[in-house]
């Protein structure tokens, strides 16, 4: 079978998702239009505080010490 051509409009989130999978797979390959993605990329900016974010730094800190001391 050669390649096929199809544009499509995804309409929620869980169909974007499945897509994506079927991409990581080589199944299909979503293509530019116009220079840009068809689909857009998530911006995690804000998505957490930045008092959260640096608590959770600390804590990563914190493990890795933990990880590298002796215990003898």
């Amino acid at each position: 079978m050669g390649v096929i051509h199809v544009q499509i409009e995804v309409l929620n989130e869980e169909a974007m998702a499945i897509l994506e999978q079927l991409e990581r797979l080589n199944l299909i390959r979503m293509l530019e239009q116009n220079g840009a993605r068809t689909r857009k990329k998530k911006n995690w900016v804000g998505v957490i505080s930045k008092e959260t974010g640096q608590k959770m730094l600390e804590h990563i800190e914190n493990s890795r010490n933990e990880w590298e001391r002796n215990i003898f």
